[in-house]
């Protein structure tokens, strides 16, 4: 209730939902509808899942390419240059 959901969040939610809409309603009535769409780079949002990668011991954000082929969606590592799937990702 009274929550709206910015761009950059809806970015991240396609990440679970890739295919989903989300409405935005105002007394009662959908005023906004946003489509969801991948984002090409998420940054500081999950840890890698590589323990041996920098991010772990260094202070840097984690960063994170995505790509989707047979709605399986892919974080490829800036730093580790691995790729996971998203099930296995835990967030920051």
């Amino acid at each position: 209730e009274n929550t709206f959901i910015s761009e950059e969040q809806a970015q991240k939610l396609a990440l679970y939902a890739p295919k989903a809409t989300v409405n935005q309603i105002e007394n009662y009535a959908v005023v906004k509808k946003l489509e969801l769409t991948l984002p090409k780079q998420v940054v500081d949002v999950f840890s890698c899942a590589n323990s041996n990668c920098i991010t772990h011991n260094e202070p840097v954000s984690s960063s994170f390419s995505v790509t989707e082929k047979n709605d399986v969606i892919r974080l490829k590592c800036k730093y580790c240059e691995k790729s996971f799937s998203r099930d296995i990702m835990t967030e920051r």
